[in-house]
């Protein structure tokens, strides 16, 4: 005997006999539960889409333009969070060391626009904490601005992460005088968090192009330290 037959034959006994299966009625009950899903789903997209319209609109205007910046890196870096990990079933726990995969993050650039590092999958990345203040991170700024200026066309991209207080009215200024040109942001503490804390500058990080951490330096590194470590890692 079918399943279905049997329940159908135990309700007709518990009702006796004045029992009737009732499709018509369940499919309906189906209907509302999914119907009821999908409109709250809608709900929340709605109403995140509104949120980052609303403050992505300040952007939009100078003078409050680097303090929106701050405050919705982190919103627009948490949803991009939220989708990838909704879509692979798992939380993005923090990267603390080798061999953790980097999880997608958004930074504040330089001119009100926004740097994803989604955009760098596939490349060698090498990405660094650091402040104006800070001597060893100065030292290595050149270093960083010569391999991305020799391996840019194999494939080595540079993301620096600037931890000053002072936003870009400090960076700005230092970015000029050391030509800088390649990819550099604002940090705020979500993300220092979500790099474990990054409690000391400089702190590096080279990344595989599978997004993995192949190498992490804490403190100032020689320049040829690290010009081996990306050359291992770039297509010969």
């Amino acid at each position: 005997m079918e399943t279905s037959d049997w329940v159908d034959e135990k309700l007709m006994k518990l009702d006796n006999g004045r029992y009737e299966p009732d499709m018509e009625r369940a499919l309906n009950l189906v209907r509302a539960q999914r119907n009821g899903r999908a409109v709250r789903s809608a709900r929340w997209i709605w109403a995140s889409a509104a949120v980052l319209a609303g403050g992505l609109g300040c952007l939009a205007f100078p003078a409050p333009r680097a303090a929106a910046q701050r405050v919705w890196a982190p919103c627009v870096g948490a949803c991009e969070s939220f989708f990838a990990a909704a879509a692979r079933g798992t939380a993005n726990p923090a990267v603390v060391g080798v061999g953790d995969v980097v999880p997608n993050f958004v930074l504040p650039g330089p001119d009100g626009e926004f740097i994803h590092f989604s955009s760098y999958r596939g490349k060698v990345v090498l990405l660094n904490f650091w402040a104006t203040w800070c001597p060893p991170c100065r030292a290595e700024i050149p270093w960083f601005v010569e391999f991305e200026r020799a391996y840019g066309q194999r494939g080595f991209a540079m993301i620096g992460v600037s931890m000053d207080e002072g936003g870009w009215k400090t960076v700005q200024p230092f970015r000029k005088a050391q030509g800088i040109q390649y990819a550099l942001g604002l940090g705020y503490e979500a993300l220092a968090r979500q790099f474990g804390g990054v409690e000391s500058l400089p702190e590096t990080l080279l990344i595989d192009t599978n997004g993995k951490i192949a190498a992490k330096y804490t403190g100032g590194v020689s320049r040829d330290k690290y010009e081996r470590a990306i050359l291992a890692l770039l297509p010969r």
